[in-house]
């Protein structure tokens, strides 16, 4: 259901130490998606549009 509706969506994995955007929803889901691990920036797309900085977590 998120992946229609929601247009940015942040999945925070502790175990993993790595944080996933996924936005661009379609009626299948989202289309895009970009992971990185915890101390690198994420760009979070539009309606956002910033960085998000991870080094926190």
């Amino acid at each position: 259901m998120y992946g229609r509706l929601v247009p940015v969506y942040l999945v925070i994995d502790m175990e993993a130490s790595e944080i996933t955007c996924f936005w661009d929803p379609s009626p299948h889901g989202y289309r895009s998606r970009t992971t990185v691990s915890f101390g690198e920036d994420l760009h979070v797309p539009k309606p956002f549009d910033c960085v998000l900085d991870t080094s926190g977590f």
